[in-house]
């Protein structure tokens, strides 16, 4: 690997989705808990990106993710971003209530297309949600807006696509890239939460959901990234099984808003945790 490198908040990149647990508003919180510099930067769970556009730098990186779509989004971004551009043009040109239902039923062949797809249905379905069923399949609602919102910002666009030139993308299972973790490499992880409560359970990001087993795979993981010399912080929900399942290693509470809920009254302040393994 290469000399470490710094590790800066850059403002250049922002997320181009609007993802449920996305990180852009605890950036503050989180960054000064993380290294201050590596050789690579990694993210298993990266669905949104915030920490990733924001965070990455100039190192190389890696992420992840268990949704085939995100990655495939990811891939054209970083491939081909002026033909997703004007891929959102003509979808946005076609927006009505009808035409969202019509491409939520299809699935497109075009690689391209498919990222278009899933950009315009996060934007204009209800609340920004991206919540698939156990099928697989995409399955919010419309959003209902006079008008189609905006769907890109081009300076954006160039400055992601820019970012992820720098990263390999893949759609493998979070244990095969911790795997390949070690000496030189900052890991975060953003995993789908455990629940507070069951009524609160939302973690159908990708069909399957993540259970508690899955939880424990990913600790042991982790720690196997840190016997090797990596250096890992991980988000998680403040749920008693988390604080037992990492007890006895440095845990910070972090203050997060539910800006994405689909009930009204869960929207409000909550404790979140960030776990440090390996400084």
């Amino acid at each position: 690997m290469s000399a470490k490198q710094s590790l800066e908040v850059s403002h250049a990149a922002r997320p181009v989705l609007k993802w449920a647990g996305g990180k852009r508003a605890l950036l503050p919180q989180l960054i000064p808990l993380f290294p201050s510099a590596c050789e690579r930067y990694v993210e298993p769970f990266v669905g949104g990106g915030a920490v990733f556009f924001a965070h990455a730098g100039g190192v190389s990186a890696w992420v992840n993710d268990l949704n085939p779509e995100l990655v495939n989004l990811y891939t054209v971004l970083r491939d081909d971003p002026f033909a997703l551009m004007a891929s959102l043009d003509a979808l946005s040109a076609c927006y009505s209530e009808d035409f969202f239902y019509t491409l939520r039923a299809q699935v497109s062949d075009s690689s391209v297309e498919a990222a278009a797809r899933m950009v315009f249905l996060n934007k204009t379905g209800f609340n920004g949600l991206y919540r698939q069923n156990a099928k697989g399949l995409f399955n919010v609602p419309f959003g209902k807006r006079l008008r189609c919102p905006e769907l890109y910002s081009q300076e954006n666009i160039l400055a992601a696509s820019a970012c992820l030139k720098r990263a390999n993308i893949s759609n493998v299972d979070f244990e095969a890239v911790l795997e390949d973790c070690g000496e030189g490499d900052f890991v975060y992880c953003d995993p789908p939460y455990e629940p507070l409560s069951e009524t609160s359970r939302f973690n159908s990001y990708s069909a399957g959901g993540f259970s508690r087993d899955a939880q424990r795979r990913l600790r042991d993981a982790c720690l196997g990234a840190v016997a090797r010399g990596a250096k890992v912080a991980l988000s998680n929900s403040s749920a008693p099984f988390i604080r037992d399942l990492y007890s006895g290693e440095d845990v910070y509470v972090i203050r997060a808003r539910r800006a994405i809920n689909s009930v009204g009254k869960a929207r409000g302040e909550v404790e979140e945790v960030l776990v440090r393994l390996g400084y």
